[in-house]
């Protein structure tokens, strides 16, 4: 894969490919997925896919299953690093994408939509008028495009959104449905024409329609993987274990699709099945026999949901960096009414090909999930943020249970395990006193800039990133890092007026009240950040260089200028000055403009960073935020040049990620997410290096 993606990056190539994803709206800037077929006419297996970032005059012709030739390069995958962040390319890469092609010479093969494509255009106008449009469209079809930002982080927030993706309940229940279904037609037939299989086999069949209409999604087509298996296990002759089964389907799936290892459902999905016949081997549910049948129907389920939300707990914190205690009630309540109302109910629509049954189907299964979410607000305001240290405590409340269960802390091993993880657990082990000295870290927000000013669990935060309409950098990169390393940040302080740097500040205010801002722009409300400013914050001292007065205006020119020194090193942050602005900050300032650390000004444009200005400030090191794919072609490869000319050490977001530095008196450490933070296979850099040594 690596060697195709480097491949394909190169040069303009001849493919073929075919249109995979459903275009619900048809733009002049369009994304949509495609299945690299051939590649130069050779077939390209196992399947890789990309995105094709298109610009089509003709409305209403694109669509899933088209064949499209196109002549171009790929921009090979590529996104931010962060710690706390969503991880897009261990994602991407679980999905096979490999990156993206932009502005490419296409002709179309072949233009006949997909029967996918045509059954979706016949129930999108239908499903577009009803309350939860978002979430009936997910069930039917396992695609999300309906679904807003605020469903989405509902359903997330009470760990419900296992629900929306069609994988082992959905396909579970397809089955029971066939199979109930065969079997209430061989009540209809002659003793002569029934065979004992036909059930099993019409669970199978459908099985499979809702794993194709669902696109073979891949939890879909693990789930049918794992489905097979169990049949054909049973319809032999042999004995075998529940644990066992679950343990070959995995290493099955594996097989089948290496890549599913960096999936987060693949390991959500695969923990579920373990723990929960974990759980039922260590607490069978005792027969309750003497309560009323409705009561005793329930316990089993109230038992299950009990299991997963203990044994759970660890990976969910793992992955989703917190959890909520009352997506146990969430999932007792919404879990059957999905299960054993909509879904069925969604089968029957595809069943019964009369509009008018449909409209009235599609507006019972719309009531019943508004009667179902109508609770989900209020559970979901019981989301608890936790850190690593919070992981600790429930990895030791599975050892120990783990160990007292099996009976191991009746001997000395196991009696030495439950001390260690108790340990483990305790104030001096999850409580570590914060490290001497502070650390700097920039975070890889793209095109902007974001750093993170650290110490004994405080921070003051010089820019806040981006911000575009489907999100921020404060969203995605700058409040998920300040969780998962639970820093408390008490101070903002704004370069100038751009929006690749104020871009997160609103979301950040909302988030963090309490924060107050610095600027050389903006209102009363905001603290100055001019000339002649000093403040001193633990053992941190802080200086604003430029500029000279406070400006309305704010251009890149009028950015706040800071040095911040702890008596040993000093940092000198830039903002995003020019050419004019270092040639006066040289003049007055001169040899007290000499720092260890330098933020390249304008992100390392070519309209900054003058070689006297490099010289009068004589870092040892660059640090420069910038995207990859920048539309304006930045950093400048002559400014790239000019501090490797100075014996300056060059240390650039889009290739390293995240960028830390930590000091402590009069030594510092460097790391970088991609090389020393989290140095895996799938962080590497794909494609050619920005600047080739």
């Amino acid at each position: 894969m690596i060697g195709k993606i480097n491949f394909l990056s190169k040069s303009k190539q001849q493919l073929e490919v075919t249109i995979i994803s459903i275009p619900l709206l048809i733009k002049q800037n369009m994304r949509v997925k495609v299945r690299i077929d051939k590649i130069d006419e050779v077939i390209v297996f196992p399947p890789l896919y990309a995105i094709w970032q298109l610009r089509y005059q003709h409305e209403n012709s694109i669509c899933a299953g088209q064949v499209w030739h196109i002549n171009g390069a790929l921009k090979p995958l590529h996104a931010s690093l962060n710690e706390g962040g969503f991880d897009q390319l261990r994602f991407s890469l679980s999905q096979r994408i490999i990156g993206t092609f932009k502005n490419t010479q296409s002709t179309v093969i072949n233009s006949k939509c997909s029967l996918r494509q045509e059954i979706i255009n016949h129930y999108i106008k239908k499903i577009n008028l009803l309350d939860n449009s978002g979430v009936i469209y997910a069930l039917m079809f396992g695609e999300r495009g309906l679904l807003t930002v605020d469903s989405s982080a509902l359903l997330k927030n009470t760990g419900l959104s296992h629900l929306i993706a069609i994988s082992g309940l959905h396909i579970g229940m397809s089955y029971l449905f066939g199979y109930c279904f065969a079997r209430l037609c061989l009540y209809l037939l002659p003793t002569y024409f029934i065979y004992p299989k036909t059930p099993i086999l019409f669970g199978l069949i459908f099985a499979f329609l809702y794993a194709w209409v669902s696109g073979f999604a891949i939890p879909a087509t693990r789930a049918l993987i794992s489905l097979v298996l169990w049949i054909y296990i049973k319809q032999q002759s042999c004995h075998f274990f529940s644990w066992q089964w679950a343990v070959w389907s995995i290493g099955l799936i594996i097989v089948a699709d290496p890549l599913a290892i960096l999936s987060d459902s693949f390991w959500l999905s695969s923990f579920a099945v373990l723990a929960i016949l974990y759980w039922f081997a260590l607490y069978p549910i005792p027969s309750f026999s003497y309560h009323p049948k409705i009561v005793s129907q329930l316990i089993p389920l109230f038992h299950l949901q009990v299991g997963l939300l203990v044994l759970l707990a660890p990976i969910q914190i793992i992955l989703f960096q917190g959890i909520n205690f009352m997506s146990f009630w969430a999932n007792l309540w919404l879990v059957p009414i999905v299960s054993w109302l909509v879904v069925p109910a969604i089968f029957l629509l595809f069943l019964i090909p009369v509009s008018e049954v449909q409209n009235i189907i599609f507006q019972c299964i719309d009531k019943i999930l508004s009667i179902g979410i109508a609770p989900l607000p209020y559970l979901s305001d019981f989301w608890f943020g936790l850190q690593t240290t919070s992981l600790w405590f429930f990895v030791c409340c599975w050892l120990i249970s783990g160990f007292i269960a099996l009976g191991w802390h009746k001997t000395y091993i196991g009696l030495l395990g439950c001390f260690i993880a108790l340990y483990l657990n305790s104030d001096s082990f999850a409580n570590k006193p914060h490290n001497e000295g502070w650390k700097l870290t920039t975070l890889d927000v793209g095109h902007g800039l974001a750093v993170v000013i650290e110490q004994n669990g405080l921070a003051y935060l010089y820019d806040t990133g981006n911000r575009w309409p489907e999100g921020s950098s404060a969203q995605r990169q700058i409040i998920p890092y300040l969780k998962h390393k639970s820093i408390t940040p008490i101070g903002i302080i704004l370069s100038h007026n751009h929006l690749d740097h104020t871009g997160g500040v609103d979301l950040l205010i909302t988030q963090y009240p309490w924060i107050n801002l610095r600027s050389s722009f903006g209102s009363n409300q905001h603290l100055p950040c001019h000339k002649g400013q000093r403040w001193k914050w633990g053992i941190l001292n802080f200086e604003v260089l430029w500029p000279e007065q406070f400006s309305k205006i704010s251009h890149n020119d009028d950015s706040c200028v800071i040095q911040i020194s702890d008596g040993y090193h000093k940092v000198l942050l830039t903002g995003d000055i020019e050419e004019h602005s270092e040639k006066a900050i040289t003049a007055m300032y001169k040899q007290k403009l000499r720092s260890d650390i330098i933020f390249a000004p304008h992100h390392g444009s070519r309209t900054s960073s003058t070689s006297l200005f490099i010289r009068t400030v004589a870092p040892t090191m660059v640090l420069v935020s910038s995207a990859r794919y920048s539309a304006w072609k930045i950093p400048s490869d002559k400014v790239h040049l000019r501090y490797r000319e100075n014996n300056i050490k060059w240390f650039n977001t889009a290739e390293s990620g995240q960028v830390t530095i930590w000091f402590k008196k009069k030594n510092l450490t460097l790391t970088r997410f991609r090389l020393e933070i989290q140095p895996r296979w799938y962080h590497l850099w794909f494609g050619d290096p920005l600047f080739p040594e």
